[in-house]
């Protein structure tokens, strides 16, 4: 009991040192509605962890999006993707803050976008005002909230930042009132084994097992058997009031025999760790189950600071005698659940032999790695591994494609820097403008991965192993009008179309009123171009044109005369 309190002390006091004198009345609500959360700081997100929080904004767009404090707008970002429609604006105390996902920005704002949006002729766009020449003060309407790029369903996107070096802060020590009273949900443990030798509950395989329990109190149902050494993972979320989103949780530790062993807590990141999230969680049981595991076991190429407390990267050493295993888990609003349980050190028939892994080549994480045959160039930087890895490969024909299938490892090892692959193709020349490598899922549906035809290969760049080939797209993309037509009178205030692209998808489009470019709004979700008339269009014929293209360049010309 007496190591128990040592080690929570510690926990304390290294909470204590981390955590800044945060504001606590500085800053006011983005939103003038009471704060429900869709997402939490931290969150296990695709090759990210999440940068802010998620305000629900009542299932609809067009609320108003206020400053949270005085400053300026130091940077504005429009893209199809991403954080759609974003503001940042630097504060007075050394903060600063973020708002994405907007429908329109407000005002002067507004103006100041769209202008230069005109100016360069493009949608997507990203402005750096000099300092001070967009001042904003506490409470001033900055923008309507929306549904803008990678937003799947109406929601403020909001951050708080340290301006000196951008990295996201959890944005619920602010003072930010949201109700949690909730303890953290605890789903699940995965003892992984850490030796050639070991085995869990008489299995050579990594085990997941279901946890019983419930309101902040868990436990297993037997005592777990190790023979050698092993390592832990949890799958856990939280639950907030008023919602029912599976949140991120803020902090795990673990406590082996009353002694600290692991702690990790969502405090802050800097962006370029990010995408180390592929190490953090059990990235394996991610691509087959979509279950999003916390691995407490550290990958020697994971360079993540998120880490508090680690004994011996994570791997843990049974003794003789039972080992009491406690996990505390919190949320960033102080409720605690615990999983406590025991694990048995017992002496398994070591003549059961371990299941043998194929693999064509070893490639070690912290050096270039490079596979070549008649078929195939793999390239892999330094470090693009989290691991040592024994490398797999296998290639299958298949008349359907320009190339054999290669299975370039398996999807379920994670990479973190781009890798270079070009694969020989038997494509005709007539045909090679139009080719380029694609992914190759289970279901046999392709995905488009780029690529440059050159002399009989093509090569492009990845971020992950799976299975890749060579196909074509000679077909343009589709292009219908939604409330226009030839000849017609438009009296609305827009001007809407649809555009798509079922392959290599829509690299570029521009559109034109009596030969001059206009803006039109792009949302790909919707496959939707929106196009605001401008009040100084003159009533009369006008001529509207519109051209898209595709990623191996297939174009299609959208032509009607209007009247106004």
């Amino acid at each position: 009991m007496h190591k128990l309190f040592i080690s929570i002390i510690f926990i304390l006091l290294v909470q204590e040192i981390k955590a800044q004198d945060y504001p606590q009345d500085y800053f006011r609500s983005p939103l003038d509605i009471p704060l429900l959360l869709s997402g939490t700081f931290g969150e296990l997100r695709p090759n990210h962890f999440h940068a802010g929080i998620d305000l629900k904004t009542q299932g609809k767009s067009g609320l108003k999006v206020y400053a949270i404090a005085d400053g300026y707008i130091s940077r504005i970002k429009v893209s199809k993707g991403g954080y759609g429609k974003a503001i940042y604006i630097q504060h007075d105390n050394g903060y600063s803050s973020v708002y994405a996902h907007l429908m329109r920005y407000s005002g002067k704002i507004q103006d100041y976008v769209v202008n230069n949006q005109y100016a360069s002729e493009k949608y997507e766009i990203e402005l750096f005002p000099k300092v001070d020449s967009i001042r904003v003060k506490k409470g001033d309407i900055i923008g309507l909230s929306g549904n803008t790029g990678g937003s799947f369903a109406p929601h403020l996107h909001f951050e708080i930042r340290h301006t000196h070096n951008q990295n996201p802060v959890n944005a619920l020590h602010f003072g930010l009132r949201v109700r949690d009273d909730i303890s953290p949900i605890i789903r699940s443990l995965k003892v992984y084994s850490q030796s050639e030798t070991t085995q869990i509950d008489g299995e050579h395989s990594d085990k997941l097992i279901k946890v019983i329990g419930g309101s902040g109190e868990y436990t297993l149902k037997d005592t777990i058997k190790v023979s050698g050494p092993y390592a832990l993972g949890i799958h856990t979320y939280d639950l907030l009031n008023g919602a029912n989103n599976k949140n991120g949780v803020y902090s795990i530790e673990i406590f082996v025999d009353n002694l600290l062993f692991y702690s990790m807590s969502m405090e802050e990141f800097a962006f370029h760790e990010s995408r180390y999230i592929n190490s953090h969680l059990d990235y394996s049981e991610k691509t087959e189950s979509n279950t999003k595991l916390h691995k407490c076991l550290i990958q020697p190429n994971n360079k993540l600071s998120i880490y508090d407390f680690l004994s011996n990267d994570g791997t843990i050493m049974p003794h003789d005698s039972v080992q009491l295993v406690e996990i505390f888990v919190d949320d960033s609003h102080g409720n605690s659940s615990l999983l406590s349980f025991y694990v048995e050190k017992v002496n398994y028939d070591e003549s059961v032999p371990r299941d043998s892994i194929s693999y064509v080549k070893k490639f070690p994480f912290n050096k270039r790695n490079y596979f070549k045959n008649e078929y195939l160039t793999v390239d892999i930087p330094a470090n693009s591994l989290y691991d040592n890895l024994n490398f797999d490969y296998k290639m299958t024909a298949d008349s359907t494609l320009f190339s054999p299938i290669h299975y370039i490892h398996n999807e379920k090892t994670a990479v973190h820097y781009s890798y270079s692959i070009k694969l020989k193709t038997n494509v005709p020349t007539s045909l090679s403008s139009k080719a380029f490598i694609c992914k190759v899922d289970d279901e046999n549906n392709l995905s488009y991965m780029g690529g440059k035809y050159e002399n009989g290969h093509i090569s492009t760049k990845t971020k992950t192993f799976g299975k890749y080939s060579v196909s074509v797209d000679t077909i343009a993309p589709v292009v219908s009008g939604l409330n226009i037509y030839p000849g017609k009178t438009m009296k609305n205030s827009t001007l809407k179309m649809t555009i798509y692209d079922d392959f290599s998808g829509i690299k570029n489009y521009n559109a034109y009123i009596d030969g001059k470019w206009v803006l039109m709004e792009y949302e790909p979700k919707s496959n939707k171009l929106t196009h605001y008339f401008k009040s100084d269009l003159k009533a009369g014929k006008h001529r509207y044109k519109l051209v898209v293209t595709d990623k191996v360049d297939n174009s299609t010309t959208y032509e009607a005369e209007f009247y106004r």
